[in-house]
């Protein structure tokens, strides 16, 4: 499946003009000009599979509540890492006649049957985050994320460089295939892998530094969110301090937020990979209210790009690297864009 990379500075003057839409004007105003008043908002369901109040899931929900404000969209959010109520949810949406389905696919085991049904029956499905392949299969019209196999590589080639050889990666949800896919393609380009699976309410902080002990040939850690982030800091904090001069160990996390960045610009994590959750969310939902009025939207210059970009299989929203070296400016750039979201909810308020 090819999917279109669009690079990080098109995707963000692409987003601070969606979002400015609404800001510029009035709410009113700016659907007049996509033409979408002529017809009741659509109604778009995402359930996702993230932890209620976890960092990344907060991102990707407020990019899809922006972008419903901003284009007229009925929302219903959901996010909830039990699988079978995640199914229950979906057959209920279908019911009640939504026209759009945005979903995660991190166990297609349990979701398969459902989104399957959900297509075939002519409903509009888009897969977020985790599930390009199986999601196409599966009659998926699009995808929104990054491809875990080439963002593990990645991964594992940045720790190479950095010297790792033996890389301790914590997994933090059980039959997550984005989660086992980032572990062993990163290991495959070191030395040796140690997997540790690890239940965020338990004690992550112990379990790690139990692992760093066993082994002192552990010189890499890759965390998966920010929460496993700070335990793997502090046991490794521990870790240092037990080795006569020192221990030395790169740690890297698949997150990217002011949290992340701050570990990053004082040295304790040597760099993130971020897929872009804020656009995870605003994208599908955008993108659904698009595709509805593409032959009213003709001619006007972002609706057009906006399409062209996605039209096919979906967009490549990572991985992208945040490191020491360019660590101020993506805080910058994430700043005004908080400033243009900012702007246009108090408008449409």
């Amino acid at each position: 499946m090819s999917l279109p990379r669009i690079s990080s500075a098109l995707l963000a003057a692409l987003l601070v003009a969606l979002v400015g839409f609404v800001a510029a004007g009035c709410a009113e105003a700016a659907r007049e000009r996509l033409g979408l008043g002529l017809a009741p908002p659509i109604s778009v369901a995402m359930i996702v599979h993230g932890a209620e109040g976890d960092p990344f899931w907060e991102d990707v929900r407020a990019g899809a509540e922006d972008a419903a404000r901003a284009f007229d969209v009925n929302l219903f959010w959901r996010s909830t890492a039990d699988a079978e109520e995640r199914v229950r949810l979906i057959d209920e949406v279908v019911q009640q006649g939504f026209e759009v389905l945005v979903v995660t696919l991190s166990d297609p085991e349990a979701m398969s049957d459902v989104v399957r049904d959900a297509a075939l029956i002519g409903i509009t499905v888009y897969i977020v985050n985790v599930g390009a392949e199986i999601g196409a299969q599966l009659g998926a019209d699009s995808y929104f994320g990054q491809v875990e196999t080439v963002a593990g590589l990645a991964v594992g080639d940045r720790f190479a460089e950095a010297g790792g050889t033996h890389l301790l990666c914590v997994q933090h949800e059980a039959q997550n295939v984005a989660l086992e896919t980032r572990c062993n393609r990163a290991g495959s380009r070191l030395d040796q892998l140690t997997t540790l699976q690890v239940e965020p309410n338990s004690e992550v902080e112990s379990q790690i530094a139990q692992a760093l002990a066993a082994d002192e040939s552990i010189d890499a850690v890759l965390t998966m969110n920010t929460r496993v982030m700070n335990d793997a800091l502090a046991a490794l904090q521990t870790a240092r301090g037990s080795q006569s001069g020192g221990r030395t160990v790169v740690h890297a996390v698949f997150e990217l937020n002011e949290v992340v960045l701050d570990a990053i610009e004082d040295g304790r994590v040597a760099f993130a990979v971020d897929q872009q959750p804020y656009l995870q969310g605003y994208l599908p939902v955008a993108y659904s209210r698009l595709v509805q009025y593409s032959e009213l939207t003709q001619g006007d210059e972002l609706a057009d790009a906006l399409l062209q970009w996605i039209a096919g299989r979906g967009v490549l929203l990572g991985p992208g690297f945040v490191d020491s070296h360019n660590a101020q400016r993506v805080r910058e750039s994430m700043q005004s864009l908080r400033t243009s979201s900012n702007a246009s909810e108090q408008v449409t308020e």
